[in-house]
């Protein structure tokens, strides 16, 4: 599925973990794939969120919430800074809130 924020188009894609762990190979910064599973991940550069295909609904759901959030602050806070405080935080929730839960409604509506 496609969505639009702040004025990017970006995709979300289901894949295996022998896909997404190839996708890191082939493409993460940050060196090989560590031990564990890959719930999803989130590029930026890419503007690709990929979650893992084989989730329950449950989780699948969370996880695409989590990924929305990597790509609402990567959108939206361009500073590199890591240090939020709780004001940060509560208002980062409160102003993604209804961007994040329209895209997350509209991806389940017509992948059932």
């Amino acid at each position: 599925m496609n969505f639009n924020i702040n004025n990017r188009m970006w995709k979300i894609i289901e894949i295996s973990q022998k896909e997404m762990r190839q996708t890191i190979k082939d493409y993460k910064y940050d060196g090989e794939p560590k031990e564990g599973k890959y719930f999803g991940l989130t590029y930026m550069d890419k503007q690709v969120i990929y979650i893992d295909k084989d989730l329950h609904i449950e989780q699948k759901r969370q996880t695409l919430l989590h990924e929305l959030m990597h790509c609402y602050i990567g959108c939206y806070l361009f500073e590199n800074s890591k240090d939020y405080t709780e004001e940060d935080l509560c208002n980062i929730s409160a102003s993604s809130h209804d961007i994040i839960h329209e895209i997350i409604d509209n991806y389940f509506r017509s992948n059932n």
